[in-house]
């Protein structure tokens, strides 16, 4: 990750449209645990910053995600979110940054995804996320809150910008930025209120050993190719469909880029695919059909 919240300077004129935004507070406070705290919570934040579009995604370690708040508008194809929910979050910057354990705060996406993620198969496929592929181009940029309600328990709440529009400038960020603290300790506490408390024991004592992300994909690819593939090219089909270059994967697997691409080539030759295209359809096809799927997130 290239930029944590913390780091961000401050500017003098960050609390320009803090005081609606605290203003409002209470009223979320009131509707925390209701159905209505995420719609005023988005019409609250307007105040502060312009967005589209916004969805808020729950991921608990050894689980699939839950949708807890939609306001995608219907603009991703049908399948799109049950495909995600269904095993293709696997390759979500944003679940692999929650199971490494990102810091709560707000983030771009840029700052979250491997450096060829915005030129991958995954980004651009209409069929396998519902916030960033639902036609190709047609975001200018998503950014995320995320919080940490309980131990292994991660809030992602996304706002989206439509293309056509700019990109949230670095006075939107620092606005949000201020807001960040508040926003978080809102959006756990409602998380807190309607979901079991059990859920994140039961997640925490179901997890396996890892500690980052990379254990939880092993267990996606544990049934793909083992026939054919190495464990070291499963490794790399991974990172590859993460959206991680030759070199970003050199350094991820302390190798040489050489060795990462004879890797490659070899891949290809034993899957008898010719391009990274057909690598993450046959992904795809076998992630949505394996029947050993990681349970469900209580809610």
């Amino acid at each position: 990750m290239s930029v944590s919240p913390a780091s961000r300077p401050r500017r003098a004129g960050d609390g320009r449209d803090i005081a609606a935004w605290q203003n409002a507070a209470p009223t979320l406070v009131e509707l925390i645990g209701q159905d209505a705290f995420m719609r005023q919570l988005d019409d609250t934040l307007q105040l502060l910053v312009e967005f589209d579009l916004s969805c808020v995604l729950l991921y608990v370690r050894s689980h699939s995600p839950a949708l807890l708040h939609d306001n995608l508008n219907g603009v991703s194809e049908l399948d799109a979110m049950r495909n995600y929910l269904n095993g293709t979050y696997l390759l979500d910057p944003v679940y692999s940054a929650c199971m490494d354990r990102v810091a709560a705060g707000l983030y771009r996406m840029a700052e979250l995804a491997p450096d060829e993620f915005f030129d991958s198969d995954y980004y651009h496929s209409p069929y396998v996320h519902p916030c960033i592929s639902m036609t190709s181009g047609s975001l200018a940029e998503e950014i995320v809150f995320i919080g940490s309600p309980a131990p292994d328990t991660y809030v992602a709440y996304s706002l989206m910008r439509s293309n056509g529009r700019t990109r949230f400038t670095d006075e939107d960020i620092h606005c949000l930025d201020a807001a960040q603290p508040l926003l978080n300790a809102l959006l756990c506490r409602h998380y807190l209120m309607i979901a079991p408390p059990a859920a994140s024991a039961t997640a925490t004592s179901a997890a396996p050993q890892q500690g980052d992300v990379a254990g939880y994909l092993h267990a996606a690819f544990a049934d793909f190719a083992t026939d054919i593939l190495t464990l070291r090219e499963q490794e790399i089909v991974s990172l590859i469909l993460r959206g991680h270059s030759s070199l970003s994967i050199a350094r991820t697997l302390q190798i040489a880029e050489g060795t990462v691409k004879n890797h490659r080539k070899h891949i290809h030759f034993k899957l008898g695919i010719s391009s990274q295209s057909e690598l993450f359809h046959r992904f795809v096809k076998h992630l949505l059909t394996r029947s050993a799927a990681l349970p469900q997130v209580p809610h």
